[in-house]
């Protein structure tokens, strides 16, 4: 009896323990960024912004093309979090297009978003494609 009270305990504290992990906040802009072979990727995280609007920007830059605004048709697009994925094409987005930069909005793929989340972004154009992680720019 002893053994299953003390072996009780030791699971209760066990699993206190493993959910304790402290998530941070985010008050200002933050950016997740990340390289690809082909396209540099950062996700400006604004929570005042997606209080307001629910969105937030995103911005990609092809390293080694110029793009053109009939590109955009060509670049598809997998954006995953925590909580969710947001897929689509490009020119099917609200854009800006400054030589080979894209800024595109997108809404947000977690519930709630913290400096230690991580995101996948997909990017598929022409013949190429990146998988790129994106992580808090410090």
């Amino acid at each position: 009896m002893k053994l299953r009270l003390l072996f009780g305990i030791f699971l209760l504290i066990s699993l206190t323990a493993c959910s304790s992990s402290k998530q941070t906040d985010i008050a200002d802009e933050v950016i997740f960024y990340g390289e690809g072979e082909h396209w540099n990727v950062k996700y400006f995280y604004n929570p005042e912004l997606y209080d307001e609007k629910r969105v937030n920007w995103v911005e990609m830059e092809l390293k080694d093309l110029e793009l053109s605004q009939g590109d955009l048709h060509n670049i598809d697009i997998k954006f995953k979090g925590r909580d969710g994925l947001i897929t689509g094409n490009v020119g099917d987005m609200i854009t800006k297009i400054k030589g080979n930069v894209i800024s595109f909005l997108v809404g947000t793929v977690n519930v709630e978003t913290y400096k230690e989340d991580e995101y996948n972004i997909k990017i598929k154009f022409k013949d190429k494609q990146d998988v790129i992680r994106l992580q808090l720019l410090n």
